[in-house]
């Protein structure tokens, strides 16, 4: 049986468009461009560009792939995770960490502008806005966007007592780093959950986030999310250390 895929309206996947190619990567950048100049090292702006190169040409090497139908189907593990997530949080892992430039980066980075990273998050909103058409679970729209979405909202007051060196920063950003770590899990299992019953039962899942444009959010987010997340407690331990 051929399972039927919920068209969402042209503005809806326009908006999304817009926020992911701009939102992310402009967030990254600022960080990488403010690491810098702590650290007073020029010609950042190389680094920023190559940067953008890369996450435009992911996402359209994923959009291609996602406009093929392949990240449709209903297997386990879902494809999309097995073939962007997995591989994007590997190469993050094996080859980014170990670059001369990423190195320069996180030795001068702030934790504030790590948490900033995940201002992103706020594009949690297109969990409900897919569900208001019914593309998407219930279950998976409320632990998603709400999970998100409240990460995203904490951050804010975070980054603020982090700017001003109150003295339980440190301790809100170990709190927070786990709260925002489990709720990327939490996501990740819903969908393979998910994934699982609409298997067994013959019906949608979340096939709708294999799909052009929502694809992205499970090609990118999830190993960006995690890989930050491992960082901030990285930069923790080296403010506990000192």
């Amino acid at each position: 049986m051929e399972l039927s895929i919920t068209q969402v309206p042209i503005w809806l996947s326009a908006v999304f468009i817009c926020c992911f190619l701009t939102f992310p990567i402009l967030l990254i950048n600022r960080s990488v461009k403010l690491a810098y100049f702590d650290g007073n090292i020029s010609k950042s702006s190389n680094i920023t560009k190559k940067i953008a190169v890369f996450y435009l040409c992911y996402f359209l090497l994923t959009g291609l792939i996602s406009l093929s139908g392949f990240f449709m189907k209903n297997v386990l593990p879902p494809r999309i995770i097995l073939f962007t997530t997995i591989p994007l949080f590997l190469f993050y892992i094996l080859y980014v960490q170990r670059t001369q430039w990423f190195q320069i980066v996180f030795q001068h980075i702030k934790i504030e502008h790590l948490v900033s990273i995940h201002l992103f998050r706020f594009v949690g909103i297109f969990f409900f806005l897919t569900y208001d058409y019914d593309a998407i679970p219930k279950t998976f729209a409320y632990i998603g966007g709400t999970g998100d979405i409240l990460t995203a909202v904490l951050a804010i007051p975070l980054i603020i007592a982090l700017k001003k060196k109150i003295k339980s920063a440190n301790i809100l950003t170990w709190i927070w780093n786990i709260i925002g770590l489990v709720d990327i899990f939490s996501v990740l299992t819903c969908a393979i959950v998910i994934t699982r019953m609409s298997i067994e039962n013959n019906t949608n899942g979340v096939q709708q986030f294999g799909t052009f444009p929502f694809s992205w959010i499970p090609a990118f987010a999830p190993a960006t999310i995690i890989f930050v997340h491992i960082l901030i407690f990285k930069k923790l331990k080296e403010y506990n250390q000192k």
